[in-house]
């Protein structure tokens, strides 16, 4: 253990946050995770640091993690900038090789990059820290954040915990979290290149904007708008599935449950029932049961959608995607179609006013049941246009998502946002593989490591027909 030395270091000669009105707010502010930033030339970077320098030595004994996504990412960005901005004299010992930063106060600060893998966060698991800071925090995932949260458990004697972090626009899981409803104990710190003129170098503004170009781009990195940008490669875009979240719409035909049936252990099997354009979440398990997920798409339409439409409901669809373990759940709902037609029939009629009931008898009413099964790789309608049916059917959401009403659901926005396509070279558009928007999203429940509940809305609105698996519409 080095004892802690008495030792003057005048640190503003390399940084000084009276130069930056937004940085000295940064710096005061209380919460314990604090977001600084959203524009490009604002001063995120040494904000961060220099707020882990401070927390280390306020704090004697204290343990720092200050990370980017990637180590090469925090090589080239980051550490240059460590290097300017930690004073020599408060180091009395730097570790390269295992990243590691001992200051003469017995304090630590551990750096580096999380990793590409979902797993890679898991490594730091181990460690209990007093602060974490995040550069470019847009570039890592709100599984990892909570469960890096969950270290924020140093014991040293008056410590408070601070998780600090850095980002520019995004249309991830930040915005919400921060900006649009601000969860307790969260604090967002805006700072624009204009208010960092004094840190900049002569002429930055005016060069970025020539860089930039695009009215969009300046918008969000030089002006600090956080709807004025969304990934270029996204299908879906933020403020589109936000309206979507907030509109109403009410209830019609056709009625139709879409099933997206989990894959693995760690992914969700998820139903959503559509009612014309609007679209709800109406059953969420864990793994995969073949027997359960049939047995829950009946009870959903003996409990939840009888009651509601009674005599109205003449026809209802179940789609369910059949790759893999799909196939299993398809095959039983069909073994029980006619008999569920007879018994479900029966239960309307049972649950009408006579006169009501028998005047459906002598229409000949009976429920009618479609069991559809959707192959992703399945032909679309325009070849020329998509790869295959999953691509078609995804595109048509965003083609109507101005009039659909969605749910309301922090995990159904943040997996819509992580789906991206791409343009082959047959000019084809291609959605990605569900595992990479898997990686992107990172594994766990909490931040739907996998996109079902995005697959379960889309298949419950397209209109796939039961004995042409490659034609689809969206009513």
């Amino acid at each position: 253990m080095i004892e802690a030395q008495e030792i003057t270091v005048d640190l503003s000669r390399v940084y000084d946050p009276r130069r930056n009105e937004k940085q000295l707010l940064f710096h005061r502010a209380p919460e314990t995770y604090k977001l600084f930033g959203g524009a490009m030339g604002g001063g995120k970077t040494a904000a961060l640091i220099n707020e882990g320098i401070a927390l280390s030595f306020d704090y004697p004994g204290n343990f720092g993690l200050f990370m980017r996504k990637t180590w090469p990412s925090f090589r080239d960005t980051v550490m240059p900038q460590f290097e300017r901005f930690l004073a020599r004299e408060l180091i009395a010992d730097w570790n390269r090789s295992d990243k590691m930063i001992l200051l003469r106060n017995g304090s630590r600060i551990r750096y580096g990059g999380l990793g590409d893998d979902p797993d890679d966060w898991q490594k730091f698991m181990s460690g209990e820290y007093g602060w974490i800071a995040w550069d470019q925090a847009e570039e890592f995932t709100e599984e990892e954040f909570r469960m890096m949260a969950t270290r924020l458990r140093l014991r040293v004697a008056g410590i408070r915990y601070f998780f600090l972090l850095s980002c520019n626009p995004t249309q991830g899981w930040i915005k919400p979290r921060f900006i649009e409803k601000r969860e307790p104990d969260h604090v967002f710190i805006p700072s624009l290149p204009t208010d960092n003129v004094e840190n900049l170098p002569a002429g930055y503004i005016p060069r970025m904007r020539e860089i930039l170009g695009d009215k969009n781009l300046i918008e969000a990195y030089l002006e600090g708008n956080w709807d004025a940008v969304g990934e270029p490669d996204n299908v879906y875009s933020y403020g589109k599935v936000a309206a979507a979240m907030t509109r109403k719409a009410e209830p019609s035909d056709p009625v139709e449950l879409g099933n997206d049936v989990a894959r693995s252990g760690d992914d969700e099997t998820v139903i959503a029932l559509r009612e014309g354009m609007r679209v709800s979440i109406v059953g969420i398990a864990k793994g995969h049961d073949t027997m359960r997920t049939a047995g829950e798409n009946w009870r959903i339409v003996r409990e939840e959608i009888l009651p509601r439409w009674g005599g109205r409901l003449r026809k209802l669809r179940i789609k369910v995607d059949a790759d893999g373990l799909g196939a299993g759940v398809v095959d039983r709902l069909q073994e029980q179609r006619k008999e569920k037609e007879e018994e479900l029939t029966a239960l309307i009629l049972g649950a009408l006013p006579k006169e009501r009931a028998q005047e459906l008898r002598e229409e000949g009413y009976k429920l009618k049941i479609e069991i559809v099964e959707i192959h992703g790789a399945g032909k679309p309608r325009e070849p020329a246009k998509f790869k295959n049916l999953r691509a078609e059917i995804h595109w048509a959401l965003r083609e109507v998502l101005d009039t659909v009403a969605l749910p309301e659901d922090p995990e159904l926005r943040t997996q819509l946002l992580s789906i991206k396509y791409r343009i082959n070279s047959a000019g084809q558009i291609e959605i990605e593989p569900k595992e990479e928007i898997k990686k992107r999203l990172g594994k766990g429940k909490e931040c739907g490591g996998s996109p079902d509940r995005a697959e379960a809305v889309i298949y419950a609105l397209a209109d796939v027909r039961p004995r042409e698996v490659h034609a689809w519409r969206l009513a």
